[in-house]
């Protein structure tokens, strides 16, 4: 979870004592731990600089699965679940088992697919599980905050494999699932926040524990029934959370988040993104975006942590405005940096895009405004070539009532009705064209409506120009559009999906999925809906914050196309999946 109103406490048996709380604040996009960030620094003379207590962490700036560990690590007791109910789902699909659920809450979805051996359609599903919440073994696979399901029949059922197995009683999967097939019809990778556990630094000369970020390689049987998984292989080095137990006025803490994956075939690169924030008793980093890279061996069950790269920095933390300079693309100072969200192209080059300036009516940055980058880094290269720091690249340029650097207006700044967080992220997704060799780009702003649109961009080969950016939805209703996600089929066809609140309007929070799949990125296509019925989320409950995630997913095989939602017809957020030819 990445925003909160409050101040979380840490642990009792660790003796810190508790933070106060924060009046009026309900989000923000770094971590803040021990003190004001240089952004809030910032807004103090405005009389808004929240103060936290030493050894508290401000968990407003943080991923669901990031706020979910911290929950946990100190005791907050969100609303318990109401009963489930049984509606009629259609062709909708639960990836998820719920019997086997011990809390309520799976939800931000990731999927990923692949032909096995006999040519059946592999799909495998993750999620935020928060059965994790509430057992106390982090080596049990029912603590796995991470949810993993796996169909063999094209996503039409599928098998819930619990959660992920781990091997460390310091350590537990915490969210923020990404997938991808490996290609070969046997194996795929999933990434996750990989979070100290609650007996982390209880015992005397306990190891290190990192608030990091970890891969787990699944072997799937041949018809899709089951998988076996990999011991944690953990991708970058955070800092030791014991150190700044022990003495949180002078230890620093850094907390990787926000996790995203792409696996390249042709060159068996595995690449990771994330944000990277820093945290001292006087100062707090605004989100470094990073990427790590690893060759995957012919036996993939055999990576390990040693085979991935030191840490790209794609966009460096960003120091604070001097007084009087408010943030912008010029001063690049005071602003925030989240949603990292990382493709891959033949030969192992890598494509990121990530949102800039988010939160920014509550950090004090003085820009209105938020900014959807890209960056381009070749195989060999451990920083950008195009659109770091030193070239950016502002895909979001020249959208309408924006400004002029590209910047837009965001669904940050908007209360969303039934999204328990409130507030929303225009996180931009991306994806490579096959076809084209372009990536593929899409987000949703307040450009156009309050309560956002679907929009799409193409950006030729390694960053060398901009295509026209396209609404996707086409609708005029004012009504919610939210979270998007996108692949590309075997044929260059470009399919997005999104909740979307068309048929019940803008005062709803009624709410569906729907897609829309066009042959190029210029020739718009119908949207459909993708859900069998829609889903009232003033009226789910959930332990999860927020209740249906920071974001969606979809995966095209060919010319099928699988999508992944949280849906809340069962009374609880729960992983849903369809498909469309």
């Amino acid at each position: 979870m990445r925003r909160s109103v409050r101040l979380l406490e840490l642990s009792n048996r660790h003796g810190v004592r508790p933070a106060v709380a924060i009046g009026g604040s309900v989000l923000g996009l770094a971590l803040l731990v021990l003190g004001a960030t240089p952004a809030v620094a910032q807004a103090a003379t405005a009389g808004a600089a929240p103060k936290t207590a030493a050894g508290s962490i401000d968990t407003r700036f943080l991923s669901q699965g990031a706020r979910a560990w911290v929950q946990r690590a100190q005791g907050v007791r969100p609303a318990v679940a109401q009963r489930l109910l049984a509606p009629a789902l259609g062709s909708n699909v639960d990836a998820n088992d719920p019997a086997l659920d011990l809390a309520a809450g799976q939800s931000e979805t990731a999927i990923a697919a692949q032909r096995g051996p006999s040519g059946a359609e592999l799909v495998m599903a993750g999620w935020n599980d928060a059965s994790g919440f509430v057992v106390g073994d982090s080596t049990d696979r029912r603590a796995s905050g991470t949810g993993v399901g796996i169909s063999g029949n094209g996503a039409r059922t599928f098998t819930d494999l619990v959660g992920l197995p781990n091997n460390n009683v310091d350590q537990q999967w915490s969210g923020d699932p990404a997938v991808v097939s490996l290609g070969d019809g046997v194996h795929f990778a999933v990434a996750s926040l990989y979070f100290p556990s609650l007996r982390a630094c209880v015992r005397q000369g306990a190891p290190p524990a990192e608030l990091t970020v970890a891969v787990s390689i699944a072997r799937v049987a041949p018809d899709g029934s089951a998988a076996s998984f990999s011991a944690p292989i953990v991708v970058a080095e955070a800092s030791n959370w014991c150190d700044f137990v022990a003495d949180p006025e002078t230890a620093e803490l850094v907390i990787l988040d926000k996790d995203w994956m792409a696996y390249d075939p042709s060159s068996r690169t595995l690449a990771v993104s994330f944000t990277r924030f820093r945290q001292t008793a006087t100062a707090g980093s605004l989100g470094q975006i990073e990427v790590v890279r690893a060759h995957v061996p012919a036996d993939p069950m055999r990576l390990r942590s040693g085979a991935f790269t030191e840490p790209a920095v794609v966009w460096p933390d960003e120091p604070p405005c001097p007084e009087g300079t408010p943030s912008s693309e010029l001063t690049r100072c005071g602003a925030e940096n989240q949603g990292a969200y990382v493709t891959t192209a033949p030969g192992g080059n890598v494509y990121v895009a990530w949102e800039r300036n988010i939160d920014n009516a509550f950090s004090g940055s003085g820009d209105p405004y938020v900014y959807m980058h890209a960056a381009y880094l070749p195989a060999t290269a451990d920083r950008p070539q195009v659109g770091g720091a030193q070239a950016p690249v502002v895909v979001s340029v020249g959208q309408p009532n924006g400004n002029a650097a590209g910047g837009v207006k965001s669904l940050g700044n908007v209360v969303i009705a039934g999204y328990n967080r409130g507030l929303g992220n225009d996180f931009p997704r991306i994806t490579l064209n096959p076809r084209t060799g372009d990536a593929v780009i899409v987000w949703n702003d307040a450009s156009l409506h309050p309560l956002g649109d679907i929009w799409l961009r193409t950006v030729r080969p390694r960053l060398t120009g901009l295509g026209t950016t396209q609404r996707v939805n086409d609708d005029d209703s004012f009504a919610l559009h939210f979270l998007p996600a996108v692949s590309v089929r075997s044929d260059g066809t470009i399919c997005t999906s999104w909740y979307d609140r068309r048929l019940t309007g803008p005062d709803s929070a009624r709410t569906d999925y729907f897609g829309e799949c066009r042959t190029t990125a210029q020739t718009s296509a119908s949207d459909f809906r993708i859900t069998t019925g829609s889903t009232d989320w003033a009226n789910t409950s959930s332990l999860s914050i927020p209740n249906f995630g920071d974001y969606t997913d979809n995966t095209s095989l060919g010319s099928t196309t699988d999508f992944t939602w949280s849906d809340g017809r069962l009374g609880v957020p729960q992983p849903f999946v369809d498909h469309r030819p």
